[in-house]
């Protein structure tokens, strides 16, 4: 089994399909969510949708199969997010 985020999770929303299929960059550029360089994304949206996506993160991303294998690397991907320090 491969070793990325989507083939991991079960869950993930970007094996949907039609209306339940959501765009993933992650997804979109074969990178993991821990390896995806954030930083150009991020750069692109209000502060005020950089502080909702870093919260949705926290939240959501804890509840992802992924999370545990990844901890680390997901946890600096959340907190550059909501510090505004991206990496």
């Amino acid at each position: 089994m491969s070793e990325m985020c989507w083939d991991l999770n079960p869950n993930c929303m970007a094996k949907g399909e039609g209306d339940a299929k959501r765009p993933c960059p992650n997804f979109e550029q074969k990178k993991s969510c821990w390896e995806l360089d954030w930083k150009p994304l991020i750069q692109k949206i209000s502060e005020e949708q950089k502080e909702t996506m870093g919260k949705w993160l926290a939240e959501n991303c804890p509840k992802c199969t992924v999370y545990n294998t990844h901890r680390n690397e997901i946890d600096q991907k959340i907190e550059s997010i909501l510090s505004k320090e991206i990496v």
